[in-house]
């Protein structure tokens, strides 16, 4: 099983919702028997359901995250996933001084799909922007997929 695991801070907003759009993706390309997308945040508590604003922001996107709930990153997730994919720089300097082994298998998600470094917004501080940060945010997923299967596959 090929693991894709989305992290960012809360594990309430971005890394539910990209989890999400890239398991919509799998299903789609009937890869979701072999491959597998989770979530997680590097600064939150386990077990928090996720907010009624995310839950409606990704109902907006034609996503459901409504059985979500936060899990802080750990060392077992990390040596599970073969892929990291992380929503800010800082979550991936903080990983990677954390989970030494993570170096090589942890990135920037704007990077992998569009080719750029840049950070995603955390729409919990932002709730004004958060329909259009979630919007770019799932449809960097839903287009740039195919990427994520190239880095892994080669």
């Amino acid at each position: 099983m090929i693991t894709i695991l989305f992290v960012c801070t809360g594990n309430q907003f971005r890394s539910p919702i990209a989890a999400a759009a890239f398991r919509e993706q799998l299903t789609r390309d009937g890869r979701e028997k072999l491959w597998q997308a989770s979530s997680a945040g590097t600064w939150t508590r386990n077990g928090m359901p996720a907010p009624r604003e995310a839950v409606d922001l990704a109902h907006s996107v034609g996503l459901n995250i409504e059985g979500h709930s936060t899990q802080t990153l750990d060392r077992s997730l990390v040596d599970q996933a073969n892929l990291i994919l992380v929503m800010e720089a800082g979550h991936k300097e903080s990983i990677l001084v954390e989970f030494p082994s993570a170096r090589g298998k942890t990135h920037l998600l704007a990077e992998v799909i569009e080719g750029n470094v840049f950070d995603i917004p955390d729409p919990a501080s932002t709730m004004g922007e958060a329909p259009g940060i979630i919007r770019e945010l799932v449809d960097m997923v839903r287009n740039g997929t195919g990427r994520i299967y190239q880095l892994l596959l080669g």
